[in-house]
């Protein structure tokens, strides 16, 4: 497949211009998200230009152009329209994410918070890239040994460490401070991705059970209003459908 490889920003652009642009009046930027009509790498970055009451909108992919313009050839892609007229390109959703989640005020206070907010937003990735990996897409014959060992090692050792961290921060909802962050936005999406899967609600229950701490992570991002908004929107409910779809169909 020919892949169109674009640029991050104009060439003509130092260094030093793209970062003016990028933080001067950063309220008068706008957004498109340039990705698929599922949740999956979709939902956070969605929900942080939701929350950051930001101007956006999503470029659904409906089919997967024979010459794929973007900066690594995949997606998501975030454009960013800045103040002064510019158009930046961001790609990799982990990027993505930092960056969106900085101009939103969700990487916490100082310099602390912000290594700490970022490690249990790996942690939390992480969990949920190596179910993709080892059970999701896995070969249909090892799926079932895959979850179980899932279920005896990586889910009661992520649960048991977060829990710790959650409970040590006041078992506020939080996992930092007293205000929503990454962090909180990754878990509580990682939950709702699991919803998805094959025996997802077996995984959820796990967690809710095992982790009233962690439960009330997703409960206080859950009745985040801006949140709220977005995620009653029919665009939002036909994302999540479109997840439930796909995953019925997976493994190799």
């Amino acid at each position: 497949m020919p892949l169109t490889i674009t640029r991050f920003a104009p060439e003509n652009l130092s260094s030093a211009e793209v970062t003016k642009s990028l933080t001067t009046d950063r309220q008068s930027a706008s957004y498109k998200f340039e990705y698929f009509a599922v949740s999956g790498f979709g939902a956070v970055p969605r929900d942080l230009l939701s929350f950051g009451g930001a101007q956006w909108e999503d470029l659904l992919i409906t089919n997967w152009s024979p010459d794929v313009k973007a900066p690594f050839g995949v997606f998501p892609v975030l454009h960013i329209k800045t103040a002064d007229g510019q158009e930046i390109r961001l790609a990799e959703v982990i990027v993505i994410e930092h960056y969106l989640a900085k101009q939103f005020g969700l990487l916490g206070e100082n310099e602390w918070e912000e290594l700490q907010i970022k490690t249990f937003y790996s942690s939390s990735l992480y969990l949920r890239e190596r179910l993709s990996m080892r059970v999701t897409w896995n070969y249909k014959e090892v799926q079932e040994k895959a979850l179980e060992k899932f279920f005896e090692k990586e889910l009661p050792v992520w649960i048991e460490t977060h829990t710790k961290h959650l409970k040590d921060n006041g078992s506020n909802g939080h996992y930092v401070g007293n205000k929503l962050s990454l962090a909180d936005l990754m878990t509580a999406n990682s939950i709702d991705h699991f919803k998805c899967l094959y025996k997802g609600d077996e995984i959820v229950d796990k967690i809710k059970q095992g982790s009233p701490e962690i439960w009330k992570v997703k409960e206080t991002v859950d009745s985040e209003p801006r949140l709220q908004t977005w995620r009653q929107s029919e665009a939002y409910k036909k994302q999540v459908s479109n997840s439930q779809l796909m995953y019925a169909h997976s493994g190799i």
